[in-house]
């Protein structure tokens, strides 16, 4: 990747690609066609299923009523969808619970929704590989349904491989990321007219500026982090760090969360490390004067939630400059990259940053102003439920939808 350098405020020389500025989430207008057929759609209320990966726990809906998680239900509701989870494979009639025991619960998800596949208009896969299964099945099945595939990692090389065979089974495509988007097409063959980019997203109601003293910074996170390099970056900094990473005890851990704790005896005195609850980590962003997302080398999105967080609770963002982190963060206006796993860099940029507070809260409000414009759940909700509507018109056009139309 070319990379250039840009000189910000007085002083401080980061680094970035020269397509970082580029705004993916521009949306093409719908044809008048489309626009006619959308119409249709006004009185029909579709009904989607969603099939999402195992092990996601189920949001307490009091919690969310009450403000102490972010609204996680918001999604299903707009898309009118019944999730495909564990709670919803346990209501399965006798003989399928009995099949379900049996197999690996993803399998199992995949299989339900197969076989509800003509109850709903459309499936909505945000899973990559439950996705994958679901098109694949499809494709041995000769069947064929409106399929919404939206895909994180696309270019590990098993996806890859699945992708490049069951492309045609499914109708939309949606992606994150320009280096994915160029992935699929150059490497895997998939239509570009197939591919939809969506925006990232938070919950900006939940997320959202607090006036606290900022006495700390934190890093947050726990996929593809380079948190030695961070760690290494901090030692000797007179400033106050908590790293917000960990799972509950008994779940999947990352290796780079575990090189947190495998040194938590020799972690700098200014750094302590632990997960935190959702209002307990809001409260860590509000007394942080800005957030910083250490990344491992990644051709995909990692880090970018905790940056949306960040960026709506009114926080700049130091992040490390990978191939596929490239499409939140403004560089320069709603913060800075670095290099990656370059420590001294790191801590140059921290030390720049805690020392120009007028700068990180002009970065942080340009941050909250951006998510209000881009990276609103609302505004990813009904993103995604306008694909949806398109999706179905696309297969009424052929004669294929399901239920209602």
């Amino acid at each position: 990747m070319k990379e250039r350098e840009a000189v910000i405020s007085d002083g401080i020389k980061t680094h970035r690609s020269d397509e970082i500025q580029k705004d993916n989430y521009l949306v093409r207008p719908p044809t008048n066609d489309v626009i006619e057929e959308r119409i249709g759609l006004d009185n029909i209320e579709l009904k989607t299923a969603l099939l999402i990966s195992p092990g996601i726990s189920t949001t307490d809906p009091s919690k969310e009523q009450k403000g102490e998680v972010p609204r996680s239900t918001l999604f299903q509701r707009t898309l009118n969808a019944v999730k495909i989870d564990e709670n919803y494979l346990s209501s399965a009639p006798l003989w399928r619970r009995q099949l379900y025991r049996r197999i690996p619960t993803g399998f199992a998800q995949v299989v339900e929704t197969f076989i509800i596949r003509k109850k709903v208009d459309v499936i909505v896969s945000w899973s990559d590989m439950n996705g994958l299964l679901f098109a694949l099945l499809l494709k041995l099945t000769h069947s064929k349904v409106p399929h919404v595939s939206m895909m994180y990692w696309p270019s590990k090389p098993k996806k890859a491989f699945l992708l490049k065979h069951v492309h045609r089974q499914i109708t939309t495509l949606c992606l994150w990321t320009t280096t994915h988007r160029k992935f699929v097409t150059d490497r895997l063959g998939v239509p570009s007219e197939k591919i939809t980019m969506i925006p990232h997203l938070v919950d900006q109601e939940f997320f959202h500026p607090i006036q606290r003293q900022t006495d700390m910074i934190c890093a947050v996170g726990q996929e593809m982090r380079d948190y030695p390099t961070f760690i290494e970056a901090m030692r000797g900094l007179d400033i106050k760090c908590h790293i917000a990473a960990g799972l509950s005890p008994g779940a999947k851990m990352h290796n780079t969360v575990k090189a947190v704790y495998r040194q938590e005896n020799e972690l700098p005195p200014n750094v302590t490390a632990g997960a935190l609850s959702p209002i307990k980590l809001r409260e860590l962003y509000a007394r942080s004067r800005f957030v910083v997302v250490p990344l491992l080398p990644t051709d995909s999105d990692n880090g970018s939630l905790v940056i949306t967080e960040a960026m709506a609770m009114g926080k700049a963002v130091i992040c490390s400059l990978t191939e596929g982190q490239r499409d939140v963060i403004v560089e320069g206006k709603t913060g800075i990259y670095v290099p990656q796993g370059d420590p001294k860099a790191l801590r140059e940029a921290i030390q720049y940053m805690w020392e120009h507070p007028d700068i990180a809260e002009r970065m942080g409000r340009e941050g909250r102003k951006l998510v209000e414009e881009k990276f609103t759940f609302d505004n990813f909700a009904n993103r995604i439920k306008d694909i949806v509507e398109d999706t179905a018109i696309k297969f009424k056009r052929n004669g294929r939808i399901g239920s209602l139309l």
